[in-house]
């Protein structure tokens, strides 16, 4: 990702501060967490589908910086170099180089040169002058060196050139480790800074070297002008080795971009000859001033021509470059790790399965607090959209949009055949989608918690029913028939609603309080009981049996009237039976009333989740679960629901009943085993 400058000091700039100030000294967590709510939050009002690392990190680090920059001077410095407010020792100026090094070492550069008032004598002005040809000369190395290196491959800055370039970047980095918070935030950055910026730091540093070169020769220049206002300049020359042809040839060479681009005339070879050994003072004195300022236009023309002119150029391309340079941001690098971990995460999932199965995933939309979004597909929806993962519990074909996507084959029975089963279905999104892990991870626990929620409610509810069906003790048989009938309907749609079932119909007064049926195994098949005088306590014992697998079944395949039906209709008559008891009747009624209630939440809860053909040994599970654990738990529920117990015992109890049943069928169901028979817990 290609960033400007300010946009990547502010980004590096977040990243110390959030790497040194361990303590949110400067900024604190829950400022740090408003910062990514509120970028993440400007992203999807930018109506992005999916908010990453790239989309947020620099609105993020505009908040944190912001928030530091407010809280002290030299955090505000390193935000903003160029703010007034910037304290000037702590200014990094053009982004390594302080303005005073900037600005300062080409004015010192023109300063010395005009020192420099003299090439060699203080009247003598040598044709062959070592100093100017030593400028020259090493002015030509550098462009060769620059045209070298155009020719060749790009390459990122060697190690070396950032050692060299570093001290003028900040010579006190070191030190500032050993400080407060503000000098080990500065550090940080300016380590961060020198890892993502060397190549733009290269660019000014070129810049300011190249003026500063410019500055030179237009210093010698300008000395050798205003030197020549107050001495006579004398010209000629003087060799051991070369002769006049010989400095002649090379005069010419030296002095040919004048001629060729200005017209200039050059020097004779007669002109050469006659100021060899600064020919005597008769005559040639009187030529000397003429030749002498002559001398000094040409070498004052050839340094602009030479040094002053390309090193501006240059200055000019490198300053170009500079201010076209961008940054380079990986967003999927390490340094962004924390703030990927506390990205919302936006996962579609597709489904492929029964649509009466996946109807139950279909509408479990999920948000966290923090943002992170999970919604469900399945193929009767835009097939053509692609999703982050598969979900497959058939052998169906995906459509070709999704084939893209990690596929888990999944058993519905081992994540969607009970809620309590639904945390493995994260679980294996986790291992698919490793990089989603951390939104994965919140989305789980948003999701086991709304379930915790709802089973809590659950939970009230069960406890105030079973509360009304221990004072209806006290009433008639027939008054308490139909009260109880009335406290199941109340149960009924308490738990129909926080499931999102439709309500159960309205049930004629006629099945209230039907006749006895013929006493059912488990199974559903007739037991034989003959006429004897237990005949009516067998024939309640069965009805309540059959009550509880009709209602088990009913509740997952028939229907909400079905299952209220057999609620209704096949256990009024044992809450007649029980009251007509003396001794025994007040415990029967209390245990029937727990069996049935928790077989109805059993069978609210999981509607819709079960097939027909797995609905009945799912009923039948639960009958022997509800019936042992029930029974084992007998005497704390009567004690739960005495005149005068504490009514917040009740709702643990419970508790504890019902997950039990849940996680043993849970985990029967998912291993494939039938039940051997009730597990009491």
């Amino acid at each position: 990702m290609r960033v400007t400058e300010p946009q990547l000091r502010t980004l590096l700039l977040a990243q110390a501060i959030e790497q040194a100030d361990t303590r949110h000294t400067l900024v604190s967590a829950v400022e740090l967490q408003d910062a990514t709510r509120s970028a993440v939050a400007a992203a999807r009002a930018r109506g992005l589908p999916r908010v990453g690392v790239a989309e947020v990190m620099l609105e993020r680090a505009t908040t944190i910086a912001n928030h530091a920059s407010g809280r002290d001077s030299t955090v505000a410095a390193l935000h903003a170099p160029h703010a007034p407010h910037a304290p000037h020792t702590q200014r990094p100026g053009a982004g390594g180089l302080g303005p005073w090094v900037a600005r300062g070492l080409p004015l010192a550069a023109l300063l010395l040169g005009l020192a420099i008032d003299r090439i060699s004598n203080a009247h003598r002005v040598d044709l062959l002058s070592p100093p100017l040809l030593t400028v020259l000369a090493w002015n030509l190395a550098v462009y060769l060196l620059i045209a070298w290196r155009a020719m060749r491959p790009p390459q990122a800055p060697g190690a070396w050139l950032q050692q060299a370039l570093r001290p003028l970047h900040h010579p006190f980095g070191r030190a500032e480790r050993g400080r407060g918070l503000a000098a080990r935030i500065a550090a940080d950055f300016h380590q961060r800074w020198w890892a993502h910026a060397t190549d733009l730091l290269q660019q000014r540093a070129a810049r300011v070297l190249h003026l500063c070169a410019a500055a030179w020769g237009a210093g010698i220049a300008l000395s050798l002008l205003l030197r020549g206002l107050v001495v006579r300049y004398q010209f000629g020359w003087e060799s051991t080795f070369l002769d006049a042809t010989q400095v002649h040839a090379i005069v010419s060479v030296l002095f040919a971009p004048l001629t060729l681009l200005l017209g200039l005339a050059p020097f004779t070879l007669q002109e050469i000859a006659a100021t060899q050994n600064f020919a005597g003072e008769s005559g040639a004195a009187g030529m000397g001033g003429a030749a002498g300022s002559r001398w000094v236009g040409m070498y004052v023309g050839l340094l602009l021509l030479a040094v002053v002119l390309p090193r501006l150029a240059l200055a000019a391309w490198a300053r170009w470059r500079e201010h076209r340079w961008q940054g380079h941001i990986d967003p999927q690098g390490p340094a962004f790790d924390t703030l990927r971990a506390s990205l919302p995460g936006d996962l579609v999932i597709g489904l492929r399965g029964p649509q009466a199965q996946a109807q139950v995933l279909l509408g479990a939309r999920l948000q966290t607090p923090e943002g992170d979004h999970l919604r469900f597909t399945d193929h009767t929806g835009h097939t053509d959209q692609p999703v982050d993962a598969v979900l497959a519990w058939t052998t169906d074909p995906i459509p070709p949009a999704w084939q893209a996507a990690p596929r888990m084959a999944l058993r519905w029975e081992d994540f969607g055949a009970s809620w309590v089963l639904e945390p493995t279905l994260f679980d294996r999104l986790s291992t698919a989608l490793p990089a989603q892990h951390h939104a994965l991870a919140r989305l789980r626990a948003a999701w086991v918690e709304r379930n915790e929620q709802r089973f809590g409610q659950a939970l009230q509810a069960l406890a105030q029913h079973l509360r009304a069906c221990a004072a209806l003790t006290r009433l008639p048989p027939d008054a308490a028939a139909a009260q109880y009938a009335d406290q199941v309907r109340v149960l009924d749609a308490t738990l129909r609603a926080l499931h999102g079932e439709p309500a159960a119909p309205a049930m004629p007064s006629a099945q209230l309080a039907p006749p006895l049926p013929a006493p059912r195994r488990i199974d559903g098949t007739a037991l034989a009981l003959g006429t004897s005088a237990g005949a009516a306590a067998g024939a309640a014992a069965g009805a309540k049996a059959g009550a509880l697998i009709d209602l088990g079944t009913g509740g997952l395949t028939l229907g909400a009237g079905t299952a209220l039906g057999a609620l209704l209709g096949g256990t009024t008559a044992w809450v007649v039976r029980s009251l007509q008891k003396k001794d025994a009747g007040r415990q029967d009624l209390l245990q029937h009333a727990a069996e049935a209630a928790c077989s109805h939440y059993l069978a609210v809860a999981h509607q819709q989740r079960m097939p027909p053909d797995a609905a009945h040994p799912w009923a039948a599970r639960w009958h022997a679960e509800v019936t042992g654990t029930v029974a084992a738990h007998g005497a704390a529920l009567t004690a739960a629901l005495q005149d005068g117990a504490d009514p917040a015992a009740l709702a643990p109890l419970l508790r504890t009943v019902l997950m039990g049943i849940l996680l043993r069928s849970g985990a029967a169901e998912g291993a494939g085993a039938a039940p051997a028979g009730p597990l009491v817990g």
